[in-house]
């Protein structure tokens, strides 16, 4: 993988990067608090395995629980349901076309307040995916190729003012270089110096004032972190320290993206969100009546007066949990043996919530790796520039659409 060999490229925030499928994530949540409640049963814990969504066991089991059925219903906080904007060390934006391995990113809270500051090296991180499993239980691979930012680098303290050359600490890509005089003033690639992009030497073409400073911000191709393994439904939080990356099931082999990271945090994204009262229909089942009865029973303690608690503090409300009606159905004719069900209703509600990046667009982006060689093929050399004004998606004055 290499950096992308086009003259220009934008770099779109991601539409919609946020999102909850909630039905699926609720019942999924729902399975796993029963399960491990079941679990720690010293009776019932062979129940555990046998807790699934809508029989998705092969053979009905003497006793479980299934999920057979859920319904939502939307509850509108607001008109357009904007919460805020969010600030944040870390961006998701596209390379060139829209594509979608990574479903969201944002930033690992626990790991910033452990370090007092974000782990990762501010830059542009090029991801690329190598390979996409077909099924829950394989795994892909991808790739980063990360393009560091130096800020503020100290290069030159003048002392008789005829100094002519200076060494850059890392080797910039070619055009993201910016030396300064003093902070204030900017000085211009071959009229004030020229760079050697292979060593990282400056050579001055001028004299300069005694005790003058020269400082440089650029950016700089370092090796590549990788391949990593991945899988559907999973967040990485190791790769990158500080920065949660969230994989769904959308990427494709050889989808890019690219995930800027800030040393400070900015305004990253815009929040839309509401609530969703979401509610599950459960059937207990045993092949014994008495059993049927003390697993509802506990499905009822578990749910109401042990989980309830936790999963509040995490935003999602049983808002109740209702017993329904037993029935019985014939297991066995010959042998005259039965299944024994309950129902049980539960009504949670959860949040909903949607992000919308500010974009921001990436031009000339060099097409060499960090050793200096052609990362892809491609004949336009370029480097990248910022555009630091942030681009928002919507409508200007005149109703035109911006992308």
């Amino acid at each position: 993988m290499g950096l992308p060999d086009v003259e220009r490229r934008r770099v779109y925030g991601r539409r919609l990067v946020i999102y909850f499928y909630l039905l699926n994530a609720l019942k999924r949540r729902l399975v796993q608090e029963l399960k491990d409640s079941f679990s720690k049963h010293p009776v019932y814990a062979k129940l555990a395995p046998n807790i699934q969504n809508k029989f998705a066991f092969k053979e009905r089991p003497q006793f479980g629980i299934i999920v057979k059925g859920s319904s939502s219903n939307k509850v509108q906080l607001s008109a357009d349901n904007f919460m805020g904007t969010i600030e944040s060390h870390v961006m998701l934006a596209y390379v060139g076309q829209p594509t979608y391995p990574i479903e969201w990113v944002r930033e690992d809270m626990n790991c910033v307040r452990k370090h007092g500051r974000m782990p990762t090296v501010p830059g542009v991180y090029y991801i690329e995916i190598l390979s996409t499993p077909t099924n829950a239980t394989e795994q892909g691979a991808f790739i980063i190729d990360p393009l560091l930012t130096v800020a503020d680098e100290a290069l030159l303290h003048f002392v008789s003012g005829a100094e002519t050359s200076a060494d850059l600490a890392e080797t910039p890509v070619k055009n993201t270089l910016r030396i300064w005089e003093n902070r204030k003033y900017p000085l211009t690639e071959g009229k004030e110096y020229t760079v050697d992009y292979t060593t990282g030497e400056v050579q001055l073409l001028g004299q300069y004032n005694p005790g003058a400073i020269l400082t440089a911000d650029y950016r700089y191709a370092a090796p590549s972190i990788g391949p990593v393994n991945w899988a559907w439904n999973t967040s990485d939080f190791e790769t990158l320290p500080g920065v949660v990356m969230a994989f769904g099931k959308r990427a494709r082999p050889g989808d890019k993206v690219a995930l800027v990271v800030y040393p400070d945090r900015v305004a990253a994204a815009q929040a839309f969100g509401g609530r969703m009262d979401v509610s599950f229909d459960l059937d207990v089942v045993a092949q014994d009546p008495i059993q049927m009865e003390e697993i509802a029973d506990l499905v009822f303690m578990y749910m109401w007066a042990e989980r309830r608690s936790a999963l509040s503090f995490e935003g999602i409300e049983l808002v109740d949990l209702s017993m329904g009606g037993e029935a019985e159905e014939t297991y066995d004719e010959n042998a005259d043996t039965y299944f024994y069900t309950a129902s049980i209703s539960m009504q949670f509600q959860g949040d909903w919530e949607v992000h919308t990046p500010l974009s921001l667009t990436l031009s000339n982006v060099s097409p060499t790796n960090a050793a200096g060689e052609p990362a892809i093929s491609g004949t336009v050399p370029g480097a990248l520039f910022f555009a630091t004004d942030p681009i928002v998606p919507g409508r200007n004055n005149d109703f035109e659409r911006i992308k």
